[in-house]
């Protein structure tokens, strides 16, 4: 039970603090912090929960952020890492140079954990992070 308590706090802190942190801080430096972060112990949610809990935390636009790849990929990253798992954030681009748009993903191995390969497919990664 405290462990349970343990992890959603974490889970909260991170949705909370994570993107805000992001405005004051580099991504690569944010990203560092996450890999300090220690695990939860015995629980592990797979990563498509994780996924599906972040998504739906995020929706309500509650906070001084927006919802998007950004912020989602970031607490996704924090939550996967305190799960134990290895996760890989990647920034991609798509489109011509002067109009192009970015997206931000996490794989697991090789495979998207919130997105479908054919929603990264199109986009050149820009920045690459291995926890």
């Amino acid at each position: 039970m405290i462990a349970r308590w343990r992890e959603r706090s974490r889970a909260l802190a991170a949705a909370l603090v994570l993107p805000v942190l992001l405005r004051f801080a580099s991504l690569p430096a944010v990203l560092a912090l996450c890999d300090r972060s220690s695990g939860v112990g015995a629980a592990r949610a797979s990563p498509q929960a994780l996924g599906c809990r972040v998504r739906r935390w995020l929706a309500y636009g509650y906070g001084p952020w927006k919802s998007s790849c950004l912020t989602r990929s970031l607490v996704l990253y924090a939550m996967l890492r305190q799960h134990g798992y290895r996760p890989h954030f990647l920034v991609g681009v798509s489109g011509p140079e002067r109009s192009f748009i970015a997206h931000a993903w996490i794989t697991l191995d090789g495979t998207p954990v919130s997105d479908t390969p054919a929603v990264i497919g199109g986009y050149r990664r820009l920045m690459s992070h291995h926890a």
